[in-house]
């Protein structure tokens, strides 16, 4: 986006003072927990965008923000990442080029990226810009680092094409073969104004980057072409043009029909309280669809949005973590004939940001920028790295499960007020449902009354173990002790320690097990305006076929480290693909259990486990792991 900086002052201002007010309203929420509806898409915490790579590994601010994704993946399960420039002479693959040779260097590429692939993660790689070696010319991007966007042909195409073989076949030598297959390939960024023209340069340039990059390995996920969203249809009509070269048009690197285009890809800045395509992502996604649906219903592949953020929502405030849970129903809303977007990366993840240029002596604190965390002050290490409000919206998100299930009595899925998404595990042991308030105009300190009744549980009677999380403007919420400072633009270490406190996901009220004379359980409660909350229901009595493990020797031959640490069992799974973790008495008895797509590092709360020895087993469809671990009180 050109000025992704921008926010609108007014309407911040407006939510902060709280000028709009509202009744308090009384609202009887119904679950059906029998009744799955269809399958629950992560989408929303699929993916996440970031500044120019090399800013992963160091920025003008003294460190990268590499340890800020990983945090990301970590806090909000946050699985893709995106970001500019790869190409750039700051990473430096290439170093020198002939008409005959090229001389790559891979030392910063794998920096970039090799820990966050160790961690889970995977790229949604964007090839760009144009390394000086190659370029034709010397035309820059307007941003604040060195971004060439001349067409990279100093020695024609074919060079640019081997580039982009020899960045696919680097990768799967040192990623594998299956793992990079699973990532994206993306021609550009924003190529209306990153490179030198769209129609007909981008095009040529599409075709000799799929080509070469296909010559790497033809079954790779290749798209673009990520412009911003007013050009996708109308406009610019980048996704017209793309979609109709592709399919009918003079590949210009191999002159046949076509080219491979695998997904298609746009950024989305609107506002987020509007009423149409350009202020309301739904209303957009289903614009798009239903211009592909009637003109290019050949196209079978995905449509990403991997750039978004509602301008008119400070990431400061709560509104920016309560319209994601908004976002994610009136998405799935629109229907299966216009499916939500297979990632909505939000931009960015932290304000170790150089696009417009970087403010080292400014203001340290969390307002006045779309990220997710808070580049803190650089002389005080506590302070780096705190997620805003939004990173706890997206960890209550990551918990639902694998299935919706039929749930009514909120607002329309585009409304005013309070809406609920209930999802269930494949096995019907666990329900979760995620309470939330959200408006699109306003902020208000009136607390609605929540009525919530969950009918038809698989396992009930019987016992059940219900644990609530709360996320509102005093709960797991960072900005609530600065605001209660003043908002200040340069919060004391006191401060920042106060908001690294309050950023923890806080429990509504204690863990409980009770046991239900029926198969209903109800619970009333408030909830605030903007305002998450997120209920589970699991059954304490599950049993799994698990094999006891008792020879010390097999534990040892287990490639899953799981230690006991601050009251918690962390544990990283080897491989990647959908999985279930669980913990289990000696005897199978389920004590938690957790869906999740890919492997990394995970944890479980232990601190109410009574002493004894456990079983943490793993099973996905390649592997079943498991691993004795001994709490110690």
């Amino acid at each position: 986006m050109k000025y992704k900086h921008v926010l609108c002052a007014a309407i911040v201002a407006f939510f902060a003072a709280g000028l709009f007010q509202a009744q308090a309203a009384s609202y009887n929420l119904t679950v059906l927990a029998d009744k799955q509806i269809r399958p629950w898409d992560h989408f929303i915490e699929r993916g996440i965008a970031t500044d120019h790579m090399a800013g992963a590994i160091m920025t003008a601010y003294g460190r990268g923000w590499g340890t800020t994704l990983d945090a990301a993946y970590h806090e909000g399960g946050i699985k893709y990442f995106r970001g500019h420039g790869i190409l750039n002479d700051e990473i430096g693959v290439v170093t020198a080029a002939t008409a005959t040779s090229l001389t790559l260097s891979w030392t910063k590429f794998d920096s970039v990226y090799n820990q966050r692939i160790k961690e889970g993660m995977r790229p949604c790689l964007e090839i760009s810009c144009t390394p000086t070696p190659l370029a034709s010319g010397t035309q820059m991007v307007t941003v604040s680092y060195k971004a060439n966007k001349s067409p990279p042909t100093k020695y024609g195409w074919g060079q640019w094409m081997n580039l982009m073989d020899s960045i696919v076949t680097h990768c799967e030598k040192k990623w594998g073969v299956e793992e990079v297959r699973k990532w994206y390939f993306e021609v550009w960024n924003e190529p209306d104004w990153w490179y030198i023209n769209f129609s007909p340069d981008y095009v040529t340039l599409y075709d000799y980057t799929v080509t070469g990059l296909k010559m790497g390995d033809s079954l790779i996920k290749v798209g673009g072409p990520a412009c911003e969203g007013g050009n996708s249809f109308g406009g610019g009509n980048t996704f017209a043009i793309l979609l109709q070269h592709c399919h009918t048009g003079t590949n210009a690197a191999t002159g046949k029909v076509g080219a491979p285009l695998d997904f298609l890809a746009y950024h989305w800045y609107g506002a987020g309280n509007g009423t149409d395509q350009n202020g309301d992502i739904a209303m957009y996604q289903k614009f798009i669809w239903t211009n592909i649906n009637k003109t290019y219903s050949w196209y079978k592949g995905l449509v990403i949005c991997d750039e978004q953020s509602c301008t008119n929502f400070n990431q400061a405030t709560i509104q920016a973590g309560t319209w994601l849970a908004f976002a994610a129903k009136e998405l799935v809303a629109n229907g299966p004939d216009y499916p939500p977007p297979y990632m909505l990366d939000h931009w960015t993840v932290s304000d170790l940001y150089e696009e417009s240029g970087a403010s080292v002596g400014g203001a340290t604190g969390p307002s006045g920028s779309m990220s997710l965390y808070s580049r803190g002050n650089t002389t005080y290490a506590n302070s780096w790295d705190i997620g805003k409000p939004p990173i706890n919206a997206y960890n209550l998100l990551k918990r639902l499960g694998s299935l919706e299930d039929s749930s009514s009595g909120g607002v329309a899925a585009n409304g005013d007020g309070v809406n609920l998404i209930a999802t269930s595990d494949s096995s019907n042991n666990s329900i979760q449902v995620l309470v939330y308030s959200f408006f699109k105009t306003g902020g208000t300190s009136t607390t609605d009354n929540i009525t919530l009744t969950i009918n038809n549980i698989p396992w009930a009677p019987g016992p059940v173990r219900t644990e609530q999380f709360l996320f509102d403007a005093t709960h797991s919420n960072t900005s609530y002790p600065w605001t209660q400072a003043g908002s200040p633009a340069s919060p004391s270490n006191a401060v920042w320690d106060q908001m690294k406190a309050a950023s923890a996901l806080q429990h509504y009220d204690s863990v409980t097990t009770q046991t239900l004379t029926a198969k209903t359980f109800t619970k009333t409660f408030p909830l605030n305006y903007y305002g998450m909350t997120l209920l589970t229901l699991t059954n304490p009595n599950a049993v799994v076929n698990v094999k006891p493990v008792s020879a010390a020797k097999r534990v040892e031959q287990i490639v899953m480290n799981a230690d006991i640490r601050n009251g918690k069992l962390m544990f990283t799974v080897p491989e990647r693909g959908l999985y279930k973790v669980g913990l289990y008495s000696t005897n199978g008895k389920m004590v938690f259990e957790s869906n999740a797509e890919y492997a990394g590092a995970t944890s479980i709360g232990m601190q109410t486990l009574p002493a004894g020895v456990y079983v943490v087993q793993c099973t996905s469809p390649k592997f079943s792991l498991v691993k004795q671990v001994a709490v110690k009180r």
